[in-house]
């Protein structure tokens, strides 16, 4: 079964979107898509609820479709190059909740 890991990011006041935007296109995706251990990865904009009005929680989306959850937690943990993707993504994203599931298949 399909592995995935979801990030519900909310940035840092004074970071904009396009800032934010810029990294991921640049930095971000090059790297994180080139890793073994990951075999998709998408950011998307929360631009709000389906159902009205209310405050979105979180300003965007990350879905990681991942070879195994374990092998990803070891990359993350040992490379290098990892923490230092890391290390700049917090100086955009101020919150992260991260979750991690089996896809439903038919």
């Amino acid at each position: 079964m399909a592995q995935r890991v979801f990030f519900l990011n909310t940035l840092h006041d004074g970071v904009t979107p396009d800032e934010y935007e810029s990294w991921v296109r640049q930095v971000d995706y090059p790297l994180a898509r080139g890793l073994a251990e990951i075999n998709s990865y998408v950011v998307t904009r929360i631009d709000g609820h389906l159902g009205g009005d209310d405050p979105k929680p979180f300003q965007y989306l990350e879905v990681i479709e991942v070879t195994n959850v374990d092998e990803y937690r070891a990359m993350m943990e040992s490379s290098a190059e990892f923490k230092g993707l890391i290390e700049e993504f917090s100086k955009y994203v101020a919150t992260t909740v991260a979750l991690y599931g089996e896809v439903i298949d038919d």
